[in-house]
C-alpha cells in the first residue's frame, strides 16, 4: 500500500465512522469491489481551510463518473463530516469542472440526497426503488403485536414444531473462523433455492463469490457483519446476511436448508434477527431494496432511493436521456420478477 492509498484509507475510515455512512459506502466495501471489479478509482478529497471534510467514492467508467459498487450494493453516497454537506458539495463542484467532468450517474442514493445540487449541473432524478423497513419498537412483544395476527399464529405453529422435533439453537456469528465457513452454507442454500427456480441467484459467478468472501471477513473485524444462523440438530439449516452500523440492522441476503421448508425456518430466522436487531437497541431493520411480497410480513413502513444524474452540455443531456430510457427497463424486468 502506497503512502497516498494509506492516508486515502484513514480518511475514509475516519469518515465512515459517522451513523449515516451505511456499510455499502465503508472503506471495507469499497476496497473490496475495486479489487474484483477492477475500475479506475477516481476519490476526489474535499478540504475547507481547517481540514479534509469529505470525499466522493467515484469509479470512471464509459465516460461518467459512478460510485464505487453501483452494481450490487445498496444506499450508496457521500462521505463528509455532519452538517457540512453544502461546503463539501461547493468543493466538489468546483473539482470536477476543474476536470471537465460531463456527467455523473449515481445510483441508490437515499431520499437525504433527492434535494441536493452540484454547481454547474443540471440534475435529473429517477426513482428507482422501494425499501421495506421495521421502525423498531423498544421491546419484542410490542413488535410482535403489531404483526398480521394470522402471520403470528403461523409463526407460533411452526416454532412449535421445530422445537419439538428438533434440536434447534439460533446463534449469531462471534468467531472469525466461523465467518467463512457460514457464507458459503448460505450461499450454496441460496443458490440451490434459485436453481430449483431456473433462475441464476445472487451469487452467479465467481468474482461475486470472492468479493462476498473477502467483504465478510473485513466487516468481522470491523464489527460491521451480522451473520445470523439457525443450527438443526449440528447442522446450519439457514443463514441470515446482513450488516449492523450505529442504529440500524441491514438484510442483505439469506439462504435455508429445503428440507425444512414446511417449517419457514427462513421466517423463523428473520425474526430471531429481527429481536436480536431489538436487544441491542436498533432503531431500524432494514430489509434494503426489492418490493419482495415476504418483507411486508415484517415491516411497517418503506421509503425510495434514487438514481441522480448530474449533466452538462449537449451530449451530457443527451446521455441522461439514454439513462432514464435503461432505468425504466431495468425497473419492469425486476417487477416481473419481485412478483
Amino acid at each position: 500500500m502506497t503512502k497516498q492509498d494509506f492516508f486515502i484509507k484513514s480518511t475514509w475510515e475516519e469518515l465512515e465512522k459517522h451513523d449515516e455512512i451505511t456499510p455499502f459506502s465503508t472503506y471495507a466495501w469499497a476496497s473490496n469491489w475495486v479489487k474484483i471489479w477492477g475500475k479506475k478509482v477516481y476519490t476526489p478529497l474535499v478540504r475547507n481551510s481547517e481540514s479534509i471534510i469529505g470525499l466522493a467514492p467515484f469509479i470512471q467508467t464509459m465516460g461518467k463518473l459512478r460510485f464505487i459498487g453501483y452494481n450490487n450494493s445498496d444506499y450508496l453516497g457521500f462521505l463528509y463530516k455532519p452538517g457540512l454537506e453544502k461546503e463539501f458539495l461547493e468543493g466538489l463542484a468546483d473539482e470536477l469542472l476543474e476536470k471537465r467532468i460531463m456527467l455523473l450517474d449515481l445510483e441508490h442514493l437515499p431520499e437525504k440526497y433527492l434535494g441536493i445540487k452540484i454547481k454547474g449541473y443540471e440534475k435529473t432524478c429517477i426513482k428507482q426503488d422501494v425499501c421495506p423497513y421495521i421502525m423498531l419498537p423498544n421491546n419484542w412483544d410490542a413488535y410482535m403485536s403489531g404483526l398480521n395476527k394470522r402471520f403470528r399464529k403461523n409463526i407460533e405453529y411452526c416454532q412449535r414444531r421445530v422445537n419439538r422435533d428438533y434440536n434447534v439453537k439460533y446463534e449469531l456469528v462471534s468467531k472469525e473462523q466461523d465467518v467463512k465457513p457460514t457464507l458459503l452454507r448460505m450461499i450454496k442454500m441460496h443458490q440451490q433455492r434459485w436453481r430449483d427456480r431456473m433462475l441464476p441467484g445472487a451469487f452467479y459467478s465467481k468474482r461475486i463469490i470472492e468479493f462476498h468472501l473477502n467483504l465478510s471477513e473485513d466487516l468481522f473485524i470491523k464489527k460491521y457483519l451480522d451473520l445470523h444462523r439457525l443450527i438443526i440438530n449440528d447442522e446450519i439449516a439457514a443463514v441470515l446476511y446482513g450488516f449492523h452500523k450505529g442504529k440500524s440492522t441491514y438484510y442483505y441476503l439469506s439462504g435455508f436448508d429445503n428440507r425444512y421448508k414446511s417449517l419457514s425456518i427462513g421466517i423463523l430466522l428473520t425474526l430471531l434477527a429481527i429481536k436480536t436487531s431489538i436487544e441491542r437497541n436498533d432503531v431500524i431493520f432494514d430489509f434494503l431494496r426489492g418490493n419482495e411480497s415476504y418483507k411486508h410480513n415484517f415491516c411497517n413502513a418503506k421509503k425510495y432511493n434514487y438514481r441522480l444524474v448530474f449533466h452538462r452540455g449537449f451530449f451530457g443531456g443527451i446521455r441522461s436521456k439514454i439513462i432514464q430510457g435503461e432505468n425504466s427497463l431495468t425497473g419492469a424486468v425486476k417487477a416481473h420478477f419481485e412478483n
